[in-house]
This record gives C-alpha cells, structure tokens and sequence, in this order.
C-alpha cells in the first residue's frame, strides 16, 4: 500500500462485549449463575451485561481478566467500539436531520473551492460540521453569533448568513496557514502607520507581487493579510478583524479584480483596524462598487465613511489632488506624472478620478492592472 494512501474506518455497528461472554461461557460451559460466582458481581449485572444492557466498566473488565485470562484493555475495547458504534448511528440519524441547513450553503462551491476537503466519505452536514470545527449546527449558530460580526448590510442586497461564515471560516484557516509559515509579530500600531508609505508604493508592482510585499510588511506590525475568494450570496470585498488582542487579520476577495479597488479596499481594512478597534473588533465589508450604497447601522454609516476617507487620502493625497484636478490635464501623461509624483500606479489615479467622476468609467482603463490570483 502506498504510504501517502490513508483508509478511514468507521464502523457504524459493533459487537457489545456481552455477546462475546456469552461465547466464553459457552466454550467453558459456564451458566451466567457461575460467572458471577468466580467474578463476585450480582447475577443481575452479568445478565445485563450479557444481554447488552449494561457496559462492561474498568472494575468489571479485571474480574473478567482474572476469570477468561483475556486482559483488561481487551474487554474495554471491546466496550468502547461498541460505544463509538453505537454514537456514529447516532450521529449518522442525526445528520440526516441536518440536510436542511447543510443545503443553505452553497455547497456546490464550497466543495469546487475544496473548503470541504475530499467528497465522497461524508454527508455534506458532517463535511460543514467538519470545515467549521463545531458538533451540530447549533454550535455553529453560538459560534457564528459570539464572533460578534459587525457587517455593513446595505437594503439593496441580500446576503446569507451560512455564506458570509463560510466565508469567514476560510479566511481564519487561511490566517492559520500564514502564521505556519511567516512570523507574525504582536501588533504595533506605530509601525503599521509608519508602513503606509512603503504599502502604498506597493501600488506600483504587479498586482500580485505587490500584495505579496504588502502581507510582509503586515506581518512584521501584527496583521495577517490573506486573499480568499469570494462566496455567493455574501457581497464582501473584505474584512478587519481582531483575532487576539496582539494580532489583526484584513481579508480580501477578487470580487472586481482591479487594482484600485483591491487596494482601496486593503487601506480601508487597515483603516478599520487603526481607527475602530474600540468599536468594532470585527467588521466586514461589501465590494467595493457598492460601498456608496444606503447603510442601516448609523454607526457603520460612520464608521465606512471615515474608513473610505482614510484610504483615498492615504492614496492619493488631498492637496496633491486638488492641485492635479485644478490643472484639468488628466491625459495619460499627466496620470503617469502624478503617480510617479505620489509613488502608487496609474491605476490607482484613474480609479479616484474615476470614482469623483471627472473621468468615464472607460477613460483610463488601460492604465490599470488586474489581479490574476484568488
């Protein structure tokens, strides 16, 4: 057998260790009446015993030792299979009963993303319960509820809570997937501000080799950045989160792929992260083209406001702006001249000038990158 092939065995019926007395008894041609004497336990418990009705305990596995000269650990293994079965059948019932909430995830990318790991040994419910880490779908909902998710609902769009925590779930195995191999330091608010210069100038790489050099310049201040695709039914762009009092965590998705929404979304999740802490510990965002939309909670109104204003100010700042837009040139030179200026990519001036309308949606767009990754 090859070494990297691994059978799972899991029983769902076992013998109770009382059938196998019953076949000593017969091969020593003892009544149940004699067991009890050579043993010292009451007829009544090696009847039930015998009749799986009772376990076989550690006091009553050294009787039996002494009397078959089979040792202990042979008769309470032979209990706790039958106990494993017994509970697996359990849960085997019990999963069936679970269907229903296993199929308000969206399973069908779960599995294609391979969030499930490998199909075909489990129920979906058990491959969920598996992937969060939790016992049943009530563990999940007291997991789900004490993350304490503040999450910018919008009314235009629904979302569903069983794909936004699927989602969330992958990021924190995507964070524990860094941490294994990148040393993530404790949390240093002064060197993540003093980092927003060099994260900026990030812009100016290819997407993916800069978000690369971003998530080392994070680690080395306490925050974990990771890429996880995007869910349907969830509209995020990105997280901010808390994930002890010394560590951070942003996550982003490629919900639009271009540069200047990706990384305005990661200066906006690090905005969440200096300015909100106290607030909220966990924040989730939703794509970047709807971030204008009508926010229920007036604190998130206030929160993403401040948030978005901190990460188009850190881009591209307001005086440098003002002064560029005053001169009403926006040709292509004249976007390469100020980004060279500002030291970020082209693309992220035509996104801004984009986004204050002083350009078309399509004017410039060959100016900006787009991330392959995710």
């Amino acid at each position: 057998m090859d070494n990297d092939t691994r059978l799972l065995y899991e029983p769902t019926t076992s013998t109770h260790p009382g059938e196998t007395i019953v076949e000593y008894l017969e091969f020593n041609s003892w009544s149940q009446r004699d067991l009890a004497r050579r043993t010292g336990l009451t007829p009544k418990t090696i009847s039930e015993i015998c009749n799986g009705k009772a376990p076989v305990t550690p006091q009553t596995s050294l009787a039996l030792e002494n009397v078959f000269h089979r040792p202990a650990h042979f008769w309470l293994n032979l209990q706790r299979q039958f106990d494993e079965a017994e509970a697996r059948q359990r849960a085997v019932s019990k999963h069936a009963e679970w269907q229903d909430w296993a199929a308000r995830f969206p399973l069908k990318e779960l599995k294609r993303f391979g969030w499930l790991g490998e199909g075909g040994k489990h129920s979906d419910a058990d491959a969920l319960l598996s992937f969060f880490g939790v016992s049943s779908p009530d563990s999940w909902q007291a997991v789900w509820k004490a993350s304490d998710v503040a999450y910018r609902q919008t009314r235009k769009f629904s979302t569903t809570v069983e794909a936004v925590s699927a989602w969330v779930r992958e990021t924190e195995i995507a964070a524990a997937e860094v941490e294994l191999e990148v040393e993530v330091k404790e949390f240093d608010e002064v060197r993540l501000r003093s980092s927003l210069d060099e994260l900026r100038h990030q812009t100016r790489k290819g997407s993916d080799e800069g978000l690369s050099e971003a998530q080392a310049l994070c680690a080395v201040a306490g925050v974990i950045v990771v890429l996880v695709r995007e869910l349907p039914n969830t509209r995020i762009s990105g997280c901010a989160r808390w994930l002890t009092d010394k560590k951070a965590l942003i996550a982003l998705t490629l919900r639009y792929k271009s540069a200047d929404q990706i990384w305005f979304t990661f200066f906006h999740e690090i905005a969440h992260i200096l300015l909100h802490r106290k607030k909220h510990s966990f924040i989730l965002d939703n794509a970047a083209k709807e971030l204008t939309d009508k926010v229920v909670d007036p604190q998130m109104q206030r929160n993403e406001e401040e948030a978005n204003r901190f990460a188009a100010d850190t881009l591209v700042p307001p005086e440098t702006l003002f002064h560029f837009i005053k001169n009403g040139n926006f040709s292509s030179d004249a976007i390469h001249g100020i980004a060279d200026e500002l030291g970020i990519g082209p693309g992220i001036v035509v996104g801004r000038l984009q986004h204050d309308r002083l350009l078309k949606p399509h004017e410039g767009t060959r100016l900006k990158q787009y991330f392959v990754g995710g």
